[in-house]
């Protein structure tokens, strides 16, 4: 679907109206209320990320952190150590997948605006998301870091006139301080738009114009898929550190590859009689 939207903005209140420009849509309008202001939004195209300290507090963030704390639980008793345990110093911890199918506290960020709001007022009115997926590092285990990377890029050299560059966002929540005891994130702002430069393998060291981020927890990063960030190790002094990462992509770009969703997930039973928005947000419509 092609589309065109309309900003209005009043004190406190930034609003997107966009138009499906579809003739087999009864309606074609589609208002999205971004939290955040245009001078943010044009920061985040700029630089690649956008920083929402404290986004999540108090019982919001407690309900957060047990769920998490009980699928890790679950996931490390299946086999002693869990399934995602990472010793890899590219990327070291617990990686847990599919959070959304594996515990109804997790369904809440299905829809939570003010994180799929900007998603919205940046991929364009029909998103989906992507996965939900959760990483966990420990002080008492080595190589909990990871080298520079990105989550989504793929393009070829030369550039085809059709190609339709990949284009996601990733919610980085950090459940936990993010200090230099517990592990920095490292980014480089408007790395996102160097598509033409390869990112070295294996880069374990500083960046020329890198910054480190951190953060009190409840705090989230919103990250362009092509950004270059890393994270910093978890040194013996820190403490654990829990980070969920909620992906947001077009409707028409395949969801994570990631993990083995449960056939009996919970996403599957929310389905059933939904709503078209929640079909658009799990995938399965929104696609012409």
């Amino acid at each position: 679907m092609s589309t065109s939207a309309q900003q209005t903005q009043t004190p406190g209140n930034h609003t997107l109206t966009y138009r499906l420009l579809n003739h087999d849509l009864k309606d074609p309008l589609r208002r999205v209320e971004v939290a955040a202001t245009p001078e943010e939004l044009r920061a985040f195209t700029e630089d690649g990320f956008l920083v929402r300290e404290r986004l999540f507090a108090g019982e919001q963030l407690d309900r957060l952190r047990a769920a998490l704390d009980e699928v890790a639980a679950a996931e490390r008793a299946k086999s002693g150590r869990g399934e995602g345990l990472s010793a890899s110093r590219r990327f070291g911890g617990l990686f847990l997948r599919h959070l959304m199918d594996k515990h109804p506290a997790f369904l809440d960020l299905l829809r939570f605006q003010p994180l799929l709001s900007v998603a919205r007022a940046q991929l364009g009115p029909q998103v989906q998301v992507r996965g939900l997926s959760a990483r966990i590092t420990y002080p008492d285990q080595p190589n909990q870091e990871t080298h520079w990377h990105f989550h989504q890029r793929l393009i070829p050299d030369p550039l085809p006139p059709f190609f339709s560059q990949p284009q996601t966002i990733d919610s980085l929540i950090y459940l936990d301080d993010v200090t230099d005891a517990t592990g920095p994130l490292a980014v480089v702002p408007g790395s996102h738009r160097r598509t033409d430069e390869d990112l070295p393998a294996e880069e374990y060291g500083d960046l020329p114009g890198q910054i480190l981020l951190r953060l009190p927890a409840g705090s989230c990063v919103m990250c362009h898929g092509a950004l270059w960030h890393r994270a910093l190790p978890n040194r013996p002094d820190g403490t654990v550190r829990r980070l969920l990462l909620l992906g947001y992509g077009p409707t028409w770009m395949k969801q994570s590859i990631y993990g083995e969703r449960p056939e009996d997930g919970l996403t599957t039973a929310l389905l059933d009689g939904a709503d078209e928005e929640t079909r658009e947000l799990l995938g399965v419509a929104g696609w012409m």
